[in-house]
Parts: structure tokens; sequence; C-alpha cells
């Protein structure tokens, strides 16, 4: 008997698996979807220029804490502005924010980066027009924000889904706490973090540094090593007549990304695989990325970058994707120890000081640090002292220093004026000849009356000094033994972690370098100690009348 076989027909329907795969993954959503500049997205292409395969894998990742470290120019904010719009397309009823460091960039992209791209067919039915402001857009039912970060309360009050930060470093530190009540109460709760980097330990290189580090793992197709490019492996120098030292010019072909084991050429055309460094680390994940992985960027570029930055931080920031702080000025233990030169701790005012001053840095837990003056401008630390405030006692840190401070007889007083402004006018009633209020500011001008010279005025009692010059004269004088301490001990522990946790970085701003003060964990100490010698520079000019053997009349 035979069987009669009758065909069975499926129709697949593509258009809607396509669909489905773009509705699940950002990065094949981009692909169909997103332009940029009005030209579609491309990860893998023949065009150095477009070829950009390492962006997939992160667009593509849902973990909910992302955080990138990158070079610039590596299309990064893209990247970030398509998983965002990605998440408002394919969910319902969620808030995005999108945080920039200053309000300017914030208008800037919204207008240049966003509008372009909702003006496109795919997003004209699904904008509401009558909700589409610069800060704010409404997509289906679902809305996007755009705030500056450069205020600490930006996110207070706020539920969102999803937070992205653009430029991390460059905002206020810890500007996410703010959202983390909102995050946490939604059940998507991402956050996105990514920006080229400062300093060691700060920023997102501090949060990079608790992921799990993923890193962009390139085969070599001569040798087949696995590694992941960095400027002193990769980049090699082949041609040994080709840079002119004199005039730091490069020639072409001067320089290769190439292997670092058998020193040929990477092919950057290539695609390469994401590989975590630290696997076993689940809470955060982490992607660092640099102009080497970039097809479009030589070796001779980057070299001659090298030579045209002004400042070594900034160009392993922004062209390599590294932080950077020099070691000059970074203080070590060994620096603490070798300043010690008091037998002990000093707890009153003795005949051996011509004068003594206090520094104070007013907080949740304030600081204090005591020097003496001697006739020949030498300066002790003679104490330090630290204590909790409470809600329940007014003013107990200042009233708590002023008793320690009476049996010193301190002749000047510098007190920080942000945080302590009731605190110091009780100050002011307790030793009103010594006391003065502190404001920092930072100046980008070289002009700047505050730039070199403390800036006192005695009807109000205030001085204001550039912060970071004040910081730098610390770090100078302990890392120059121009300070004694007493014996090592907890406090002394404390004091020494403070200063360094303290680093001087460089910025950049409309074209102008500049350094800042900043700091990789708590710095009270350090800059209790700032606000004490700015009291020592008055009182000394600078140690001008010192040095000049003049003499010194302290008030």
């Amino acid at each position: 008997m035979s069987i009669e076989r009758v065909p069975i027909i499926i129709r697949i329907n593509t258009s809607e698996i396509e669909e489905q795969m773009c509705n699940k993954f950002a990065d094949l959503w981009a692909l169909k979807y997103k332009t940029i500049k009005g030209k579609p997205t491309t990860f893998i292409s023949s065009n150095p220029f477009k070829h950009r395969p390492w962006q997939s894998a992160i667009l593509r990742d849902t973990h909910p804490n992302k955080v990138i470290e990158k070079s610039r120019q590596l299309g990064m904010s893209e990247v970030g502005l398509s998983e965002v719009l990605h998440f408002l397309t394919t969910k319902e009823n969620v808030k995005a924010m999108y945080i920039f460091p200053r309000n300017q960039q914030m208008v800037d992209f919204s207008k240049s980066r966003i509008k372009p791209v909702l003006q496109t067919p795919y997003f004209l039915d699904k904008v509401d027009k009558t909700m589409d402001s610069v800060t704010a857009k409404k997509i289906l039912n679902n809305w996007l924000f755009m705030r500056s970060g450069w205020e600490g309360a930006t996110g207070e009050g706020v539920d969102t889904d999803f937070l992205a930060i653009d430029e991390y470093d460059r905002m206020k530190d810890g500007v996410e706490l703010s959202f983390q009540e909102g995050l946490s109460a939604s059940k998507y709760g991402y956050m996105r973090r990514w920006s080229t980097p400062s300093i060691p330990g700060r920023g997102v290189n501090g949060a990079i540094s608790k992921s799990d580090q993923m890193r962009y793992i390139w085969t070599c197709e001569h040798c087949g090593t696995k590694q992941f490019l960095t400027f002193d492996d990769n980049l090699i120098q082949v041609n040994p007549n080709g840079v002119n030292s004199a005039t730091q010019e490069i020639a072409d072909g001067t320089f290769i990304i190439g292997c670092k084991k058998c020193k040929k050429p990477i092919n950057r055309m290539g695609i390469g695989e994401w590989v975590p460094m630290y696997p076993s680390i689940h809470e955060v994940r982490g992607y660092h990325i640099s102009q080497l992985d970039a097809a479009w960027i030589s070796a001779d570029s980057i070299m001659r970058r090298r030579f045209s930055y002004s400042s070594k931080q900034l160009f392993h920031n922004y062209v390599i994707g590294e932080p950077f702080a020099s070691e000059g000025i970074k203080i070590t233990e060994a620096d603490i120890k070798a300043s010690i030169r008091l037998g002990r701790e000093q707890v009153a005012r003795t005949s051996a000081y011509t004068a003594i001053v206090a520094g104070i840095d007013w907080g949740d837990i304030s600081y204090m640090c005591i020097l003496g003056v001697k006739s020949n401008g030498v300066v002790d630390l003679l104490n330090l002292h630290s204590i909790q405030d409470d809600s329940k006692i007014p003013l107990k840190a200042v009233t708590y220093f002023c008793a320690i401070l009476r049996s010193y007889q301190p002749n000047i007083v510098v007190a920080d004026a942000g945080y302590g402004a009731d605190k110091n006018s009780y100050g002011y009633t307790q030793f009103p000849a010594a006391w003065y209020s502190c404001y920092w500011t930072t100046s980008k001008d070289a002009h700047s009356k505050t730039r070199f010279i403390d800036q006192w005025n005695e009807s109000s009692r205030e001085v204001t000094v550039d912060k970071t010059l004040s910081i730098q004269r610390v770090l100078h004088s302990i890392k120059g033994h121009l300070i004694g301490l007493f014996p090592w001990c907890e406090k002394i522990a404390m004091f020494t972690q403070h200063l360094k946790n303290t680093v001087i970085m460089d910025e950049e701003s409309d074209g102008l370098v500049y350094s800042r003060a900043t700091r990789v964990g708590p710095d009270h100490y350090c800059c209790a100690l700032a606000y004490g010698l700015i009291g020592v520079n008055k009182l000394t000019n600078y140690n001008i009348n010192v040095n000049n053997s003049t003499s010194v009349e302290f008030i």
C-alpha cells in the first residue's frame, strides 16, 4: 500500500522575527533604526572609519550596572544614546534620565544629536510633538529627561528606570547617588556610566576597578598571541630615524600598532573579543576601550598628539583612555616618616613657638590641625583632632575645638567657610582677633588675583584663596619635609591616608589647560592643613620676612 506524501508548508514571517530580534537586542535595533549624522549605524565595515566591532557587544549587554572607561572620539556617546532610545521604544511606561556635565553640553547634545534622530521616519509617529523640549521628550508612553549633573541635587525626588551619565569624571563626585532610590524602585534599574578617565581611583577608573574589567582582546595573525592593546606594549617604532626631536615631527610609517610578542602589525580591521579580567565579579560590568583599538587612528597620529599635548595626563586620559597622575607630589608613607622630628604631641602652647595657627575643615566629621611656628619660620604639626557632629547638640564640633584651642592661645584660626557658617560665627565670639573664614576658588586664569596671593578681608574676617595652589603648597611642604611631625600613631596614620588621597589633576576647558586639586578618598586633614598653612603664610608673609632675616611680628 503506497502512502501519499503531502508536503507541509510552513510560512515564516521573517519581518516579525526580525522585529522581535531588534526589540531584544539593542545593537540589532541600532543597525536597523538608529542613524548617526544622517548615516546608518555600522559596527563592522571595510571602511576603517565605520569599523567599530567592539561597540556591538557593549550595546547588546543588558547588565544593570555598566561602566565604560574610554578614549575620546570612539562614539561611546552614540552607543549610550542608542541604548537609551532602544529602551524607550521597546518598554512600557518607563523613564530615562540622561546626564551631562554642564547645562550647555546638555543643550548642544539635545539639539545636534538627539533631535535629528527623532526626526527620522522610524520615530515620526512615536514622538509626542507637544511634549518635545530640549530637556524632556515623550516617546510613545515613555519619557526621556536630560539634565546637567553639576548640581548635586539633580536626582533628588526623581524616579527613573534608566540612568545614563555621559563623561562621568567631569561631574561632581557621586552624582549618581541622588538617583539610587529612584533606580532601586524600578524593575529595570539600569545605570550606565562612561567617561574618559582622569586620575587613578577617581570617577570612572574607581568604578571600573570594582568591576569584572572587560578588555578587548586581539589575536595576532602572525604568532597567535592574544592581547589587549597598551601604549607601552603595542605602540612600536619601526623607523628608527622617523622622529625629529628638535621639531617634534614624525614621518609617516614611523610607528605601528604591533604585537607585543612578535612586533608585527595587529590587524585592527579584524574582530577581537571581550574577555573579563576578573570573571568572578558580577556586581558591575566594566569595559575599557582605547584609540589604540580604533582602525581609523594610526600609531603615527597617536604619537603626534603625544607631542602636541601640553599635559601628559590629558594625553593619557583623552587618547589612551587611561588614568594618569604625576608621581612628583604624590605623598607616600616614607615622606611622612621622614618628617617626624617631634618627641610627642603638643597639648598646649610652649615658649618654643612664636605663633600658633589652627586650620579647620568642617563636615559631618570635622578635622583640625594645630601648627606651631618658630621664630626662624620652621613649622611643626603639634596635634590633630577630629569630632563627629551631633544634630542633637548644636555647635558640638566648634565648641569642642574652641575648648582645645584655649590652651594654645592661637594667633590665627582659619576655618572652612563653605560648610561652617554657623560654626564660624561661634568661633568669632571665642577668638575675635584670630578667627577667619576661608573660601576656596579654582582659577583657570593665570592672571587671577587669587592665583598666587591669598586675598584677606580684615573687615569681614574672610580670606579667599586658590584651592589648587593651597593644596599644592601642602603637598610640596610635606614632600620637602618642611613640616615637623610627631611620632607615628593612629592620628598620623589617618593624616597620611588623607594626604595620599589628595591629587593634583589637569583639566581642559575651551582649549585652556589648568590644574585642579581633587581627591580619591577622604582628604579632610589635608584641607585642614591647607587652611593652617594659609594662616602661616599670613603671619610670615609667605616666609619672605624670615628668609630676609627681618623681624617677624605676630599678632
